[in-house]
């Protein structure tokens, strides 16, 4: 009996190894790669990415600024029987920061764009306003910031294009955007800090001015150099600046050697014929010019000259503010003064479209309100009373 026993425990050790053995070799089976190369026809496994240790930037709400409500109101009628209507921004309704710079409506009536700048007078937010839909919205140059995405720089409205949906922007490089696509194209080459410019009449050519040279420089809008025009003589930190061109897109003209202001600047008034490059000196010497409009005619420049350049508060305060506009003919070179404020100060002028009146700013009575006067310096009409709007700037449209 005890001999079964031992031979039955003999067969059940024996059992016991033999599965050990086959579970030892199938784990071998599963955990040691093979040593015989992949098949070329395998499919590779993908590989995993790796994910950075750095968390992922998460882009931060950036609250959308309140859009400006602009005005639009009816406006006497000038002496050739037309009548248009003046376009403002209404104090009250402004929400933002800062305060009204410059305010200009697009060729066909439709858009308005209103740029907004700090106290300091540095332009910041520029928006387009659709008067017809009382709607509007901002634009400007992109800088891309990695938590946030497209932020707008510091960015200046230059202007128009005759076909009412492409706005000229100007940052420290110039760019064309379509302000229904919302599609932008940069046209000024890199190493350049632009600081004014403007479109001519009919959309082709952009005319500028940079930072770091005494000198017009005449692009096409693909950013193609066309031909540039030395300034009057070279004098550092003197540039032209108050670009405008004449209605057939003959002449530019601008302020030369002007002393800067922190909304505007002054200096003589020069012009310069783009055909030939010619350019001579408008203004009288020891005179102080600004706004340069053209009429719509082409015949005349529109200025403000101011009497007081040495009182600085009154770049702040308008009320302290003494200048009048000055009206030259551009063939003759003769000029007259369209108004006598006598001791007051008038801004921010625009011809209307007929050419038959100038609609401006006033601070006539120590109020600033929106006035105008006939072409020939009769007929001086106060347009607004105690008026609640931004008094930096306004225009006019049929």
């Amino acid at each position: 009996m005890n001999r079964y026993l031992k031979i039955a425990r003999s067969l059940l050790g024996l059992l016991a190894l033999i599965a050990l053995t086959v579970g030892l070799a199938a784990l071998l089976r599963v955990t040691t790669p093979p040593m015989v190369g992949q098949s070329p026809v395998a499919s590779p496994t993908p590989l995993t990415p790796m994910r950075s240790p750095l968390p992922t930037p998460t882009r931060a709400p950036v609250p959308p600024k309140p859009i400006p409500s602009v005005a639009v109101d009816p406006l006497v009628k000038t002496t050739m029987g037309n009548t248009y209507r003046l376009i403002t921004v209404p104090q009250g309704t402004f929400k933002g920061q800062g305060e009204l710079c410059d305010l200009q409506v697009s060729p066909d009536g439709r858009y308005t764009a209103v740029s907004i700048c700090a106290t300091e007078g540095v332009i910041f937010d520029v928006f387009i306003v659709d008067l017809v839909r009382g709607r509007g919205f901002q634009i400007g140059i992109c800088h891309l910031d990695r938590t946030q995405g497209c932020r707008f720089k510091e960015t200046w409205f230059r202007g128009w294009f005759p076909d009412s949906r492409r706005v000229l922007l100007m940052s420290d490089w110039l760019e064309i955007q379509d302000i229904e696509t919302g599609e932008s194209r940069r046209i000024t080459p890199e190493g350049e800090t632009v600081t004014d410019a403007a479109v001519s009449p009919d959309g082709q050519t952009i005319a500028y001015t940079i930072i770091q040279g005494d000198r017009l420089i005449f692009i096409d809008t693909t950013g193609r150099l066309l031909h540039e025009v030395p300034a009057p003589s070279p004098k550092p930190g003197a540039r032209p600046e108050f670009i405008s061109w004449s209605p057939d897109g003959r002449f530019v003209a601008y302020i030369w050697d002007q002393i800067v202001g922190q909304f505007n600047n002054y200096g003589p008034l020069w012009i310069v014929d783009v055909q030939t490059t010619q350019q001579w000196p408008l203004s009288p010497e020891g005179v102080f010019d600004s706004f340069p409009m053209w009429s719509p005619q082409g015949e005349q420049i529109l200025v403000v000259r101011r009497e007081n350049m040495e009182d600085r508060s009154a770049d702040f305060d308008l009320n302290r503010l003494i200048s009048n506009l000055w009206v030259v003919e551009v063939r003759s070179q003769r000029w007259r003064q369209l108004t006598q404020l006598k001791g007051q100060g008038a801004w921010s002028p625009v011809w209307t479209p007929d050419g038959s009146a100038v609609v401006f700013m006033a601070n006539l009575g120590g109020q600033p309100n929106a006035w105008m006067i006939h072409a020939d310096g009769s007929g001086l009409t106060q347009l607004t009373t105690d008026s609640p709007m931004m008094p930096r700037s306004v225009d006019v449209t049929r």
